[in-house]
């Protein structure tokens, strides 16, 4: 099964299409992002067909925000979530340096002296080395890696930020920064939701979709302790047998910023909008080990329950006729499930002559319908209609490989850059087509596989509702791009997972 994660072209919720237009941006790496689109078996106990009944009551789910604080559940995370500011701090923790001005300062030597490095204040960081009251780290400063001391008290807990693509070795050049009040959700609705610059777009997607069926679901699930300026924020986690046991997640308002503008949130949100979706996103992180490891992509199918604490029921429109979909959407809506669904992986190309070239050396530019559109690695295949040429061309590139080579028996040397979309080959003497034009490549490939309607590869969206009884309204978790109603006809062609998920305390009321 597919995971899904693919990032919004830019990091950009706010470019709009006419500047993208300027710009010929596409989404960046979606081979490895992957959009969120299949959720897949995983989830909360997911089940084929009618939705299963969940194992949480509705007393349950909401217990934990009333009555005194000790009678709530104790902050767990299997091994323990500390406070923001921990009394201990080991080798190799993530997180970041906030003091009181707008600056740190870390120190060649552990006791203070030697040469200084001045780092703005939210700097993320990795712990090295501990030695008393003071922390060697390791840090971002550029496109460099700087490591220095800094006092103890100055580190606090952090999810572990993104690996930026661009910068190998390095993680995202981003600043942890307070976002004062209280940002507990209100009325959250799924518009309130905009991916970052994170392949998280199936949490993101869930998110929507529960809001959109049951906000209360939402509301019950983050709590905003204002003596200590934290968010509580639940999950639920599948225990042996089906069950599902709360997990209780506290975070500060830290949140990933873009350099610059420390009310531009890096990843969920955007600015001047709603703040619940990225405070549960940090707490998300934090559960799963950091932002990189939930933004490798993931099902819908698993974070719906995660949130809910209800079992999700999966269905593949493979298995669907044309006038079953509208029904479907408009039963699982009223019953007040929480409705996501996945887009195909991938499409194969239409055929392809781009070559020219004499001799036994050609070259040729790949074409794609839309200027998001790139070659999926690996899936290159280029012959020979006119029989000349033996055998066939292959890559070997693999996901967020920037080129590969180009082998086949009839081969010397031939490369492609999957940036540039060139590729080249030089055939061994005597043995390639009669001439270039005869060579015929055919792949697979992501991007905005509808660019009509705008639906994306390997993408998840929030399902929104039925419009004049005969199209189906997605809503895009990037919050920008959004989808054109669709017919089942499109639907049945690029879906390839629906999931359904209904919180015990949520229906909609339409």
């Amino acid at each position: 099964m597919l995971q899904h994660a693919t990032r919004p072209p830019t990091r950009g919720r706010q470019a709009t299409p006419e500047a993208e237009e300027a710009q010929g941006v596409r989404p960046d790496k979606q081979s490895r992002l992957g959009n969120a689109a299949v959720a897949g078996r995983a989830g909360v106990g997911q089940t084929e067909g009618a939705q299963a009944a969940s194992s949480i009551s509705n007393d349950e789910l909401s217990s934990w925000l009333g009555g005194d604080e000790e009678q709530r559940p104790a902050m767990a995370r299997g091994d323990g979530v500390g406070p923001q500011r921990p009394s201990k701090v080991s080798s190799g923790t993530f997180g970041a340096l906030v003091g009181d001005k707008d600056t740190v300062e870390l120190t060649q030597s552990a006791d203070g002296t030697g040469e200084k490095i001045s780092l703005p204040d939210g700097s993320p960081c990795k712990v090295l080395e501990v030695k008393g009251d003071r922390v060697k780290v390791e840090v971002r400063q550029g496109k460099d890696k700087k490591s220095g001391w800094a006092l103890a008290s100055v580190f606090t807990d952090q999810p572990a930020l993104n690996r930026d693509d661009e910068a190998p070795g390095l993680k995202d050049d981003f600043i942890y920064a307070k976002q004062k009040g209280d940002h507990s959700p209100v009325d959250p609705k799924g518009k309130d939701t905009a991916q970052g610059a994170l392949g998280d777009c199936y949490f993101i997607a869930s998110m929507a979709a529960v809001a959109n069926a049951s906000p209360q679901s939402i509301k019950e699930a983050i709590k905003y302790n204002k003596d200590k300026e934290t968010y509580t924020v639940r999950f639920y986690e599948e225990q042996y047998g089906g069950q599902a046991k709360a997990v209780y997640i506290e975070v500060d308002a830290y949140l990933p910023t873009v350099q610059g503008n420390r009310n531009d949130p890096a990843y969920a949100g955007e600015p001047g909008g709603k703040l619940w979706p990225a405070i549960m996103e940090k707490a998300y992180a934090k559960w799963k080990g950091g932002y990189e490891a939930m933004g490798n992509g993931g099902y819908g199918a698993k974070a719906m329950g995660e949130i809910t604490g209800s079992k999700s029921a999966e269905k593949s429109p493979r298995s669907m006729k044309e006038e079953e979909v509208i029904p479907y959407f408009e039963k699982a809506k009223k019953e007040g499930g929480a409705i996501y669904a996945a887009v195909e992986h991938s499409r194969k190309s239409d055929v392809q002559t781009p070559f020219t070239g004499s001799g036994d050396q050609v070259s040729g530019t790949v074409t794609h319908g839309h200027r998001w559109n790139h070659i999926v690695p690996g899936t290159m295949k280029i012959s020979d209609k006119g029989g000349k040429m033996k055998g066939t061309v292959t890559d070997s590139g693999r996901e967020g490989d920037p080129s590969s080579k180009l082998s086949g028996s009839a081969v010397e040397t031939g490369s492609i850059d999957y940036k540039k979309n060139l590729a080249d080959m030089k055939f061994r003497a005597g043995q390639g087509p009669a001439k270039p034009a005869d060579l015929e490549l055919r792949f697979d490939y992501q991007g905005c596989v509808n660019p009509e309607k705008l639906l994306v590869a390997n993408h998840a969206y929030a399902f929104e509702g039925v419009v004049n009884g005969k199209e189906l309204q997605f809503y895009n978790p990037w919050g920008t791009w959004q989808p054109k109603p669709i017919t089942p006809a499109e639907f049945l062609k690029h879906f390839t997972n629906i999931s359904v998920n209904k919180a015990p305390s949520g229906a909609t009321k339409s």
